[in-house]
């Protein structure tokens, strides 16, 4: 939405070949995010460089656009694509995806001053659930849950917008986590739930139960897991977009509320 992305394919002055990939923050005015910049991504990249999480090096960044015109990021470019909804549903997936997403949480490194504090994506002002449900006492029960105050927890590293269109695989094996432009700090659960309601709209809400289970297995923390499940629905969604909500997808939707309202804390 503000950025142009391209892939790159370079050969140098040596013959050797080098795949990149270039964003460019074309629209840099009009994102209302503070922290969405190259120089945060940069930044973050660098860090996670340090970890066993794949991530694409960073070759060259022009924080301002002095160089080229706009801000914008060079990196390497990694092997693989994201996975396909079927693989999505698959337990080995679902088990690397969880417990990556519970190591990125770990990483400091510093990175508190460098990324924004979470807050969420949307507003709870005006929300009406949608036309096509009826389960209207579903929707109700998550948004007094959504509309409580957070739990206080302790703040961690989060990815922001993870799930597995910001994943690489080739061959069955984890390749690369993209997309670090919303990297921020704040509750880990929050980072989670953003994958879990992916899952769900993706394969269903079994799916989005056993990234849960493998991210707490692999030592992530659930503070608060009730209240950013369903808070995230809420922000995952327009207004509009709820309103338009019906079929499969809100049908896996409703059952994806219903566990989180009649599961644990």
């Amino acid at each position: 939405m503000a950025q142009a992305t391209d892939a790159l394919t370079v050969d140098d002055a040596t013959g050797r070949r080098h795949r990149l990939v270039l964003q460019r923050w074309s629209r840099p005015d009009s994102d209302e995010d503070p922290g969405f910049t190259p120089a945060k991504e940069a930044a973050v990249l660098d860090r996670m460089d340090a970890t066993s999480v794949p991530v694409p090096r960073v070759l060259a960044v022009d924080p301002d656009g002095a160089a080229s015109g706009v801000p914008s990021l060079l990196t390497e470019r990694l092997p693989g694509r994201p996975p396909s909804d079927a693989a999505c549903g698959g337990r080995e997936l679902l088990t690397v995806l969880g417990g990556t997403l519970a190591e990125i949480n770990t990483v400091d490194g510093g990175l508190e001053a460098v990324v924004p504090p979470y807050w969420p994506f949307g507003t709870l002002g005006g929300v009406r659930w949608p036309p096509a449900s009826i389960h209207p006492e579903l929707w109700e029960g998550a948004l007094a849950v959504a509309a409580e105050p957070p739990p206080t927890t302790q703040g961690r590293f989060l990815h922001r917008d993870f799930h597995p269109g910001n994943s690489l695989w080739q061959g069955g094996r984890l390749t690369g986590i993209v997309d670090w432009t919303s990297a921020s700090w704040g509750p880990p659960a929050a980072d989670l739930a953003h994958l879990r309601i992916n899952l769900t709209l993706r394969v269903g809400p079994e799916a989005a139960d056993l990234a849960r289970d493998a991210f707490r297995e692999a030592g992530g923390d659930l503070e608060g897991a009730r209240h950013h499940d369903l808070r995230t629905v809420f922000d995952f969604f327009s207004h509009s977009d709820l309103a338009e909500l019906a079929g499969t997808d809100l049908e896996r939707v409703e059952r994806y509320l219903r566990r989180v309202l009649d599961g644990p804390a």
